[in-house]
């Protein structure tokens, strides 16, 4: 304890831990690159293609559809073989379901496609998530979670800045083959990632024999399963409206030229929050960091969306602001979520209940739509945010979790 008090923390970590979080981060930019391209290209899809406005839309969520599955599948597996292995296959899958959508001859196929993107897409959290985690020592666990999903950010602003590119000088089709990408990584991850001490400790013992997935819904562990499940939906509701509707809103209120920019700026935000809250999670504790970023998220929702043309200034450091608060809390879920699940059913709670959650972002969106006409849609993104924010302040706050976990499983939190 004393030698991690006097060492910077990037000398705490040895060469093989950063490695394995290398590894996993890696995978995570090519999942968010993979995941995201289709949202720049939709266009020449849909002129190509000849497909309806409600199908093109469909596309994208095609993918979420299919999370929940990759991450029961995934999840379970990476649970009884290893970290290792199924994070590869998983990187394999959303690889190849990418390219294959390069072939696509029209929406069917491409729907199909995208499917498989999804399944490879939510298999890869399950096994980079707690593979992150346990890779690293326990006092940092927190930040190596933050590390980590601060990859899909990155491989979101990659396929921002070469996607337009590639269709305007080559094809979408093109776009879709430079899915293949992360077979490269791969290669690497077969060289110089270890495996994780935990999950080989946990199968020598003899723990990994069962299917994991039963698990999370037997006996004691399945009032802390539904809990935690009502966490990420929350989390998923809270964060998703903002950053999904907000080009819509910009484009409606007069900001419709710094669009762009505007985004940007809430994208930095997001990469910059998760980071710094998984750090700062490390130093004062999860729960305190958790409740201070959604309160300040709720200070500054209200002001962001008052402001009015020729304020893009103002506007752009608010949304840096709020999203870093808002989405900021993102980084602390691996270490969060694995707190509350054994090392023999951690990846499939990281696959299924996560992806599963994920629905929350998808409804609250069509939630503030319904709203819209009642309230205006920036009023509604206020609205529908802070409800789930001020739900998520008094579960994790009152640790709600922790108590369900004490009183039915008898642990000390």
């Amino acid at each position: 304890m004393e030698q991690s008090i006097k060492l910077p923390w990037y000398k705490e970590v040895s060469p093989t831990q950063k490695k394995a979080l290398f590894s996993a981060w890696l995978g995570y930019v090519f999942d968010g690159f993979d995941f995201m391209l289709i949202t720049y290209i939709l266009f020449a899809i849909q002129q190509d293609l000849h497909i309806s406005n409600v199908e093109t839309s469909s596309l994208f969520m095609a993918a979420f559809i299919a999370r929940p599955i990759g991450g029961a599948i995934f999840g379970s597996l990476c649970d009884r073989f290893g970290r290792k292995p199924i994070m590869i296959a998983a990187i394999l899958v959303y690889s190849v379901g990418t390219a294959l959508c390069g072939f696509a001859v029209n929406y069917i196929s491409l729907f199909c496609f995208r499917l498989i993107v999804g399944i490879g897409m939510a298999g890869e959290y399950a096994c980079s998530a707690p593979y992150a985690v346990e890779s690293w020592p326990k006092h940092l666990r927190t930040l190596a979670g933050a590390i980590l999903v601060s990859g899909f950010s990155v491989g979101n602003i990659l396929a921002s800045n070469l996607m337009p590119y590639v269709v305007e000088h080559y094809s979408w089709r093109v776009a879709f083959f430079l899915g293949l990408l992360p077979v490269a990584i791969v290669l690497y991850i077969r060289r110089h990632a270890p495996e994780s001490d935990e999950w080989q400790q946990s199968e020598a013992k003899g723990n990994t024999k069962s299917f994991s997935l039963t698990k999370l819904f037997k006996g004691a562990q399945l009032p802390v399963t539904l809990i935690v499940f009502l966490i990420m939906f929350s989390v998923f509701s809270a964060n998703w409206p903002i950053p999904g509707l907000m080009p819509k809103y910009l484009a409606e209120n007069g900001f419709k030229d710094s669009i762009s920019t505007l985004m940007t700026f809430a994208g930095l935000g997001i990469m910059t929050g998760v980071l710094v809250s998984g750090y700062l999670a490390d130093k004062i504790g999860i729960v305190k960091v958790f409740i201070g970023g959604l309160v300040i998220s709720l200070i500054l929702v209200f002001p962001t969306f008052m402001l009015k043309e020729g304020q893009e200034p103002l506007l752009g450091l608010l949304l840096f602001l709020l999203l870093a608060t808002n989405l900021g809390v993102g980084g602390l879920i691996p270490k969060y979520l694995s707190t509350y699940f054994s090392v023999d059913m951690r990846g499939a709670a990281f696959g299924f209940i996560y992806n599963l959650a994920a629905v929350g972002g998808g409804i609250a969106p069509v939630v503030c739509a319904y709203f819209t006409d009642q309230f205006g849609l920036g009023m509604s993104l206020v609205y529908v945010t802070s409800f789930w924010t001020l739900l998520l302040v008094i579960l994790v706050g009152c640790k709600i979790p922790d108590i369900v976990q004490r009183k039915f499983q008898g642990q000390n939190s």
